[in-house]
C-alpha cells in the first residue's frame, strides 16, 4: 500500500487507455482493497470501484465503508479518501483457501463488531466458534452478513468518521501502533485483538 505501487498502477491504467468508465476490481484482502480503492478514487478523479474480498477481515470490515488509503513511510493509512465501492461481492468459498491463522486474523474484527454493537452476535460467536474454525459455510455466511449489516448501519449514519463511526476503531489505536513498531510483522487482526484487551 505505497505511493510507488499506486504510481505503477496509474501507469498500467494509462498504458491500457483506461477511461472514467473503466472499473477497477480489487480481488484480494484488505491491502489489495485499500490500494485498488485509493487508485480508483484518484485516477481521473474517480473511476468505478468493485471489491471482491477474499479474506474474512476484508469481507467483514475493510471492503465495506469506503475508506481507501495507502501507507506513507511507517504510517498506516495516512494518504487516503472516502470512496464507496459500486459493488462488494463476498464469496464465502474463498475463505476455504485461508490458513487458520488468517481466519483468526479476521476473527478479531468480527469480535470487535460484536463487542461494540451486538450482544446477539457475540453470543452466536461463542456458540459457533468451532463451526467457524471448521469453515462451516452457513456459520461463516451468518457472521459475514451480521458484521456487514452492523458496519453499514454505522457508516450510513457517519460516513466521514466524525462521530458514531469512531466506535469501529475500537482496538485500533493501540493496534495500529503495534503494527507500526513491528514494521507490520504483526498482522492487523492480532494487533487489534491486543488493542481491544
Amino acid at each position: 500500500k505505497s505511493l510507488d505501487n499506486a504510481t505503477h498502477l496509474y501507469e498500467q491504467l494509462t498504458d491500457a487507455y483506461a477511461e472514467r468508465s473503466t472499473p477497477i476490481v480489487a480481488l484480494g484482502g484488505g491491502v489489495i482493497g485499500d490500494l485498488a480503492g485509493f487508485v480508483a478514487a484518484t485516477y481521473l478523479r474517480g473511476v468505478p470501484f468493485v471489491q471482491l474480498p477474499t479474506t474474512l477481515l476484508a469481507q467483514v470490515d475493510s471492503s465495506v465503508g469506503g475508506k481507501v488509503a495507502i501507507d506513507h513511510g511507517r504510517l498506516k493509512n495516512k494518504i487516503g479518501a472516502f470512496y464507496q465501492p459500486k459493488l462488494v461481492i463476498a464469496d464465502i468459498d474463498t475463505l476455504k483457501t485461508l490458513l487458520a491463522a488468517e481466519l483468526a486474523n479476521g476473527l478479531a474484527e468480527v469480535i470487535k463488531t460484536a463487542a461494540i454493537r451486538s450482544k446477539e452476535l457475540f453470543a452466536y460467536l461463542e456458540q459457533n466458534i468451532e463451526k467457524m474454525k471448521a469453515f462451516d459455510v452457513d456459520t461463516l455466511e451468518e457472521i459475514v452478513y451480521q458484521c456487514v449489516r452492523i458496519k453499514a448501519e454505522i457508516v450510513e449514519k457517519d460516513e466521514r468518521d466524525t462521530g458514531l463511526r469512531n466506535i469501529l476503531n475500537y482496538g485500533h489505536t493501540i493496534g495500529h501502533a503495534i503494527e507500526a513498531v513491528s514494521e507490520f510483522r504483526v498482522k492487523h487482526g492480532e494487533a487489534v485483538a491486543v488493542g481491544m484487551v
